[in-house]
């Protein structure tokens, strides 16, 4: 009897943190993915000349994109 009550408990606990701690995951992903765009953008204008057929924004969506995959795993 103590073990299915523990069980309960432990599975109600569990069902309130769980989204608790998705939402600051995802929250954390956002904070990251915000300040790696900022600064793709600013590394982008010192790569105008690795890549001088591509505008600023073409190389930070490039560089954008390979972060989203890192994060986000794409």
């Amino acid at each position: 009897m103590t073990t299915i009550a523990l069980n309960k408990g432990f599975s109600a606990a569990t069902a309130i943190v769980n989204p608790i701690v998705n939402f600051f995951e995802g929250f954390g992903k956002a904070v990251i993915m915000a300040r790696g765009a900022e600064a793709n953008y600013k590394i982008a204008e010192d790569l105008r000349h690795e890549y001088p057929d591509m505008s600023v924004p073409a190389i930070a969506a490039m560089l954008n994109d390979r972060l989203r995959k890192e994060v986000y795993g794409d």
